[in-house]
C-alpha cells in the first residue's frame, strides 16, 4: 500500500483559551446603562398611563424588567467580547430547581432582619419602606400582582448577575474572597438608597442579604443558590403586599 507523503495530515493547533478581560469598569457601565434603560422605559410607561403622576405596579413591572433585562443583555455582550463567551461561564448564571429551598433561607433573612426595623417603625409611627414597595402597596388587582412578580422574579436574577456574578467575581481576581464579599455587599446595599433615599432604612437587611448571597455564590461556584435566596427575600415582601 502506497502511503501519501503528506499523510498523516499535520495536527491542527488548538485555539488558545480566551483570556477574561472584563472587570470593574464593565460593571460600572452596565449598571449605568441599565438605569438609563429603566428610566426611559418607565417614562414611556408613564406616558401611556391614565395618571402619569401616580405610578402603579404596571410601571414597576416595565421599569424592573427593562432594567434587569438590560443587565442580562449588556453582560452577555461583555461575555462575548471580553470573556469566555456566555453568562454561565463568565458570571455563573445558573438556576437549579433543587436549590429551591434556599428561597426559604431568604424568607428567614427577610423576616429576621425586618424585625430589626420594628423599633424604627414604632418611633416613626409609620412603616419604613422603599418607593417601589409603596407603589405596589397602593396598587390593586393585576397591577399589584404584576409589580410584585417583577420584584420577586426579575429583580433577583438581574441583581445577582450584576453584583454577585460580575462585581464579586471582578473583585475576587484582585482580593481575597472575604474582602470581595464585603466590598460587593456594601456596594449592593448602598446603591439602593442612592436610587431611592427612602431605602436607607433597609440598609441592614440588604447588607445581610448581600453577605449571605456572596458567601453561597463563592462556595457554590455559580449563582443558583444566591438567586433563589434573593428571590425568597423579595417574595415575602411581595406576598405581604398582595395579601394586605
Amino acid at each position: 500500500m502506497t502511503v501519501h507523503p503528506d499523510w498523516p495530515p499535520p495536527a491542527v493547533p488548538s485555539a488558545p483559551p480566551r483570556r477574561v478581560r472584563w472587570g470593574l469598569g464593565d460593571v460600572i457601565w452596565v449598571w449605568f446603562a441599565a438605569i438609563a434603560v429603566s428610566v426611559v422605559a418607565a417614562g414611556m410607561a408613564a406616558a401611556f398611563s391614565s395618571d402619569p403622576e401616580r405610578p402603579t405596579g404596571w410601571n414597576i413591572l416595565v421599569g424592573t424588567v427593562a432594567q434587569n433585562g438590560a443587565v442580562v443583555l449588556a453582560l452577555l455582550l461583555v461575555a462575548r467580547t471580553k470573556g469566555v463567551g456566555s453568562l454561565r461561564a463568565d458570571f455563573g448564571l445558573r438556576i437549579r430547581l433543587r436549590d429551591w429551598w434556599w428561597g426559604l433561607v431568604g424568607v428567614g433573612i427577610s423576616v429576621g432582619t425586618g424585625a430589626l426595623l420594628v423599633p424604627v417603625q414604632w418611633l416613626l409611627d409609620e412603616s419604613p419602606s422603599q418607593e417601589v414597595v409603596r407603589i405596589i402597596d397602593r396598587s390593586s388587582g393585576a397591577a399589584a400582582l404584576a409589580g410584585a412578580l417583577a420584584v420577586a422574579i426579575a429583580a433577583p436574577i438581574g441583581e445577582e448577575l450584576l453584583f454577585r456574578g460580575a462585581l464579586l467575581r471582578s473583585l475576587q481576581r484582585r482580593f481575597r474572597p472575604v474582602v470581595a464579599i464585603g466590598v460587593s455587599s456594601v456596594v449592593f446595599a448602598l446603591v439602593h438608597p442612592l436610587l431611592d433615599p427612602s431605602a436607607v432604612l433597609a440598609l441592614v437587611p440588604l447588607l445581610v442579604l448581600s453577605v449571605v448571597c456572596g458567601i453561597v455564590a463563592v462556595r457554590g461556584g455559580d449563582l443558583s443558590r444566591s438567586i433563589w435566596l434573593h428571590a425568597g427575600f423579595n417574595t415575602i415582601t411581595a406576598i405581604w403586599l398582595i395579601a394586605s
